[in-house]
């Protein structure tokens, strides 16, 4: 016999969720969905700003590869530019710190390629054949959003966001919201190499090409700002041609202007693409090594000072001349020697490295002298 209890069929599971009617579970997605599309809104409306701020070139590139990714939980972002004339690549200083997140080409079919005949931006997923074609460097991107930058209807560049999660991003309004960054970027890309270019005007010397004193004070500037916060040293070296002056009442000033374009095409290859050069007054300039300490930096230094010690200089006028270099090197180390005031200790570190020039230039010349800083940093 069995006995059957007339409750079993009214029993409840303690502790188990309602069943949502369908009515309800739509009210959830939609609220969801709301929730994420305001999310990416106030992202947009901050990395708008963002975007807006970056005045200068490089500052750009910062927004876009560094910042940006983080902004949007993106696993990594990857740009693509034409560049058929090899203009960018000389307005964009530093551009090797990126990696291969930062790709200059001379032709613009292998971008044409990722897109339609009227490019547009599109999701791809790992089963995708151009995912082997872009961000090749990283693994474990499943999915890929691809923003065609265009001018005028020229396709100018493409830039590519990998992620691990796409639904984030899927629906349309999340679509209009990566079109419109899509297009700010475009227009901020074209406005920031135009003023890259004018700026450029006012920051070379017309002699050299290299940066004149303005240009350098941006320059260490910016690498200071950089150095503090990647926690890496920085080197700077002041240099000067070795009796200068004689040469130039022996030889005359198109010789000597013709032995400085020599000497500083000769001292920039030996450094690196990072490195930057600038000519602050007729025979005095100043070379700032990024990431360098003070044993590597004198390495440098000996090896540029040795080059030109040996170099043999044609002036194109039937004479061969000879000429050496006085160095004085300073090194700043963020960790040892912390600092607030950027702009003081920019002067500072100059100040040093004069007093390592004339250390040199004191011993006859054609030698590297060390100058460190004080330990009471500003």
């Amino acid at each position: 016999m069995t006995i059957r209890d007339d409750n079993d069929n009214n029993e409840e599971i303690q502790g188990a969720p309602p069943v949502s009617s369908d009515a309800e579970q739509r009210e959830k997605r939609l609220t969801a969905r709301v929730d994420i599309n305001r999310y990416l809104l106030l992202q947009a409306r901050q990395l708008e700003i963002m975007l807006l701020d970056a005045t200068s070139l490089t500052a750009l590139l910062d927004v876009l590869l560094v910042s940006m990714p983080r902004h949007f939980s993106f696993r990594v972002a990857e740009l693509w530019l034409y560049d058929p004339e090899n203009s960018l690549q000389e307005l964009i200083l530093g551009g090797e710190r990126y990696g291969q997140y930062l790709q200059l080409r001379d032709e613009v079919f292998s971008m044409q390629e990722l897109y339609d005949i009227e490019p547009d931006i599109v999701l791809i997923d790992a089963t995708d054949s151009r995912m082997f074609e872009v961000l090749k460097t990283d693994h474990g991107i499943d999915h890929a959003i691809l923003l065609p930058l265009m001018d005028s209807g020229r396709l100018i560049g493409s830039f590519h966001c990998g992620l691990s999660d796409a639904s984030l991003y899927a629906g349309e309004a999340a679509e209009d919201l990566v079109a419109h960054l899509a297009a700010l970027t475009s227009i901020c890309i074209k406005n920031a190499v135009r003023t890259e270019k004018i700026s450029r005007l006012s920051v070379l010397d017309p002699l050299t090409q290299m940066s004149n004193p303005r240009g350098f004070e941006r320059d260490l500037s910016r690498e200071i700002s950089r150095a503090q916060r990647v926690r890496q040293p920085l080197t700077l070296l002041k240099m000067e041609i070795d009796e200068y002056t004689d040469l130039r009442q022996q030889h005359g000033e198109v010789s000597c202007q013709f032995v400085i374009k020599k000497v500083t095409q000769r001292v920039t290859s030996d450094l690196r693409a990072t490195d930057y050069i600038a000519r602050i007054s007729g025979s005095v300039f100043f070379v700032i090594v990024p990431g360098c300490g003070e044993v590597k930096g004198q390495e440098i230094a000996e090896r540029m000072r040795e080059d030109i010690e040996d170099f043999a200089i044609d002036d194109g006028r039937g004479a061969i001349l000879h000429v050496t270099l006085s160095m004085g090197l300073v090194t700043w180390e963020p960790e040892h020697y912390p600092a607030v005031d950027m702009p003081r200790l920019a002067q500072q570190i100059q100040a040093v490295a004069d007093k390592g020039l004339q250390a040199s230039l004191s011993k006859n010349g054609n030698q590297i002298s060390i100058a460190r800083l004080s330990t009471l940093m500003v």
